[in-house]
């Protein structure tokens, strides 16, 4: 529904999404991605980052995430 809010993240790392089922639009910092089965996102976590509408359900998506190594 309209009023449905997702949790947003913000993290150290670099992360990956791949879609690999139904429709979303993704938000990164102020942007929006559509993404659709078979789509990928790299990005930097540091940026605030969510799932922010759900056009098709259901969904399924891939995060694979890489935190800073300690030296």
């Amino acid at each position: 529904s309209e009023s449905d809010r997702f949790p947003t993240f913000q993290h150290e790392g670099i992360e990956l999404l791949y879609m690999l089922d139904g429709v979303m639009r993704y938000r990164h910092g102020d942007k929006q991605f559509l993404m659709e089965a078979g789509d990928s996102l790299l990005f930097d976590s540091d940026a605030p980052h969510g799932p922010e509408i759900l056009e098709e359900l259901p969904i399924r998506y891939l995060s694979i995430i890489t935190y800073p190594q300690q030296r």
